[in-house]
């Protein structure tokens, strides 16, 4: 009956809102805060293969109309062994996140994002985002993305262009002398089975120039595995141990731990080794997870529990 149903469906943009038409006012402003706790994990020391922080986190976000974001995070740590990492760094790039040590070292409490965002749709097909602020734990900035993503189709592309600079290690408001102009072009495709592919080539934040390559997996039950390498023009030596930018992501659903719906996912990024080359920009927000999952491969996923 689902399968007769999805044959005689058709998927179209949605409609942008028209003069005169009924809103639900009490929808904004909006404000949601959370307050919890927090598990942070390091890996591969050399000194101790797993080190752990332990504190409280407490998000906030502020919605005064559709489209706009203020939010903020901040967090203090209460137990833990990462701030004792020592290690010389001998990078020869740029030091855009082999300092990893001196930011767990900063303070007990700090401030991981302070920003204001607006997104909007440009065209029918066309989705747009801007962001200033502290994007990320490490750098601050402004950031802007346009994606091309038609509905129906399993293909995406876009664009984001930032210019940050590197934050203060007390991770609190401060910045240091280092800026960068970064950005990259991407092109993304859903393929049969769950698995969608992302191709990024541009300039990352120690100024070289390449492309990362991220293959992935979204499993029946909400889960998501993947992985990716990067190769730019740094050498493998100027590169250090490891040669070039690897890793492995899981993404794990809030609805999955928590038996209820939820929208929200815990990801987490394994890497042998965190080096300065091929490091791209942490941004809040990104374009293409938030529209592709309103979109017709997405809803047919998920298209045994239409009925519901």
């Amino acid at each position: 009956m689902a399968d007769a149903l999805l044959a005689v469906t058709g998927f179209e943009s949605a409609a942008p809102v028209l003069t005169g038409s009924a809103r639900n006012e009490a929808l904004f402003p909006a404000f949601n805060w959370s307050i919890g706790p927090y598990l942070r994990q390091r890996y591969f020391d050399p000194n101790e293969p797993i080190r752990v922080d332990a504190g409280l986190s407490l998000s906030a976000s502020y919605e005064p109309a559709p489209g706009w974001k203020i939010a903020g995070q901040v967090e203090h740590r209460l137990v833990g062994n990462i701030s004792d990492i020592y290690r010389l760094n001998q990078s020869r790039l740029q030091h855009v996140r082999s300092d990893a040590a001196e930011y767990d070292q900063g303070g007990a409490t700090s401030i991981p994002q302070l920003y204001v965002s607006r997104q909007w749709k440009a065209a029918p097909d066309v989705y747009t985002r801007v962001s200033a602020g502290y994007l990320e734990r490490m750098f601050g900035g402004v950031s802007a993305e346009v994606l091309w993503k038609p509905v129906a189709s399993r293909l995406a592309l876009g664009v984001e262009m930032n210019y940050v600079k590197q934050r203060a290690f007390d991770n609190v408001l401060g910045f240091q002398d280092y800026g960068v102009a970064t950005g990259h072009a991407s092109a993304y495709y859903e393929f049969k089975n769950g698995y969608t592919g992302q191709l990024d080539v541009g300039r990352y934040l120690a100024g070289d120039v390449g492309a990362t390559v991220t293959l992935e997996r979204e499993f029946a039950n909400g889960w998501r595995l993947g992985g990716f390498f990067t190769l730019t023009d740094v050498s493998a030596d100027e590169f250090g141990v490891g040669s070039f930018d690897k890793g492995i992501t899981v993404t794990v659903p809030a609805s999955w731990l928590l038996g209820k719906p939820d929208t929200r996912v815990r990801s987490t990024t394994l890497r042998p080794f965190s080096r300065d080359g091929g490091a791209r920009l942490s941004v809040p927000g990104r374009l293409y997870e938030q529209v592709r999952s309103g979109h017709r491969e997405a809803v047919v996923g998920n298209w045994s529990g239409v009925w519901e």
